[in-house]
């Protein structure tokens, strides 16, 4: 099934409301295993929206349009999905009684114009709106899919996924050649890196392979068109594949997040980490309670920003600030074993570096950034060179930092 989502509406063109409801949409066909092939934009303007429609209903299995339900005259999308289809307009006493009803819930009469929405070309499965007055309807015919919902988002999701998802489930549950599309992410290797190692399985048909760039992460989308089962099957075989080349650098798959998997690792081992920041002014701290629980593991830390700070708050040797200065190996060795032993927590994370736009030196350049992990074992200093502009190279930073924690622990849970 090839789908295409149409936005309606001047104001999105005119970039004075940012089109969220596509990506949504987007989004959950996908987890359905339906392949979007088209977003189109469109204004308020009848011969375009009415080429749009039709374009999109000779090309696509499935169109799904939102916006233009609404009572007044630029509110056309009804009308023209209608003309297109050769359906007659009809009244839906239910749809107009549901209008009246809210209106007199809100102690007011309906306006004459707002009986315009509960018209409806002949044949349409009515969607309610339990947020506004303008339903939507779903529309079969032909071997065609036609659906229009509400241009608002607080609208239009509830109702997608109220009536459209139970009913589009159905749909894909029938169509033996759905897309299943599983997406790897990875850590620590730039896209060359990984077209260089995967090279061979990109390029394929079935599975089809992509490599998307995404803050901090690369991720690998699978994409796999079949029936269930020899789907399935082929995903695992390519994920494994995948992960024998990459090893450590893949650290989860889907909806898994870095954050999420250390936090949990963290639990399971029963282990308490403690941060101490330069750089990055406590963002891996805020990074690491985001996400309910994480007191159970997560002891504190300290922005240390100032020489003075690393010296008297997590004692580290004046001796080591002249000689190497405050961003070097030897000075977040010692920061990450002082906030260990201050905290008494099993893992101390130290960062100290150089996030910009100020502040670099040809020895030292903007972006320069060293991490410390205090473990029982001991304690160990990597450097790294991020680019960007400060925000990038701080988080870049932090998802570092939580990789090499993750590493870790994936060492420990080997060795038991």
């Amino acid at each position: 099934m090839k789908a295409e989502i149409v936005a309606t509406g001047t104001e999105i063109l005119l970039g004075q409301t940012l089109n969220t409801s596509t990506h949504f949409l987007t989004g959950k066909l996908s987890e359905l295993g339906i392949e979007v092939d088209y977003h189109t934009t469109v204004g308020d303007n009848s011969q375009r929206l009415e080429k749009v429609i039709r374009q999109g209903i000779e090309r696509s299995d499935l169109l799904i349009v939102t916006g233009g339900t609404g009572p007044t005259a630029d509110d056309l999308s009804k009308e023209l999905i209608g003309k297109v289809l050769g359906l007659e307009m009809v009244l839906d006493p239910a749809s107009l009684q549901r209008i009246e009803d809210y209106y007199a819930l809100h102690g007011s009469p309906m306006p004459e114009a707002d009986k315009k929405q509960a018209y409806f070309p002949e044949g349409a499965q009515i969607l309610p709106n339990a947020q506004g007055t303008a339903p939507g309807f779903i529309i079969r015919k032909d071997a065609k899919i036609v659906i229009l919902l509400p241009g608002p988002p607080q609208e239009m999701e509830p109702m997608f996924m109220d009536y459209v998802w139970r009913y589009l489930e159905r749909v894909a549950q029938a169509d033996t050649q759905r897309m299943y599309v599983r997406v790897i992410k990875v850590v620590g290797l730039g896209e060359s890196e990984l077209e260089e190692k995967l090279g061979d399985l990109l390029g394929k048909d079935n599975p089809s392979i992509a490599l998307l760039c995404k803050h901090s992460e690369m991720h690998i989308r699978v994409v796999v068109r079949g029936n269930a089962d020899k789907a399935d099957e082929i995903l695992e075989e390519t994920e494994l594949e995948i992960r024998r080349r990459l090893g450590d650098k893949v650290f989860g798959v889907n909806e898994d997040t870095m954050l999420q998997l250390v936090s949990e690792s963290l639990k399971k081992m029963g282990l308490t980490i403690a941060t101490a920041e330069s750089c990055t002014g406590g963002l891996l701290g805020a990074t690491l309670t985001q996400l309910p629980g994480s007191s159970d593991f997560y002891l504190g830390g300290v922005v240390s920003y100032s020489n003075a700070l690393k010296e008297s708050f997590l004692g580290v040797n004046p001796n080591t600030l002249e000689r190497y200065g405050a961003v070097s190996a030897e000075t977040a060795l010692e920061m990450a074993a002082g906030i260990r032993e201050r905290t008494h927590s099993d893992l101390g994370v130290s960062i100290t570096g150089i996030a910009g736009p100020g502040g670099g030196s040809k020895e030292k350049p903007v972006g320069l950034v060293y991490i410390g992990l205090a473990t029982p074992e001991g304690t160990q200093a990597q450097k790294f060179q991020f680019q960007g502009e400060r925000e990038s190279i701080r988080q870049h930073t932090v998802q570092a930092a939580l990789d090499w924690v993750r590493r870790y622990m994936l060492n420990i849970e080997r060795s038991l």
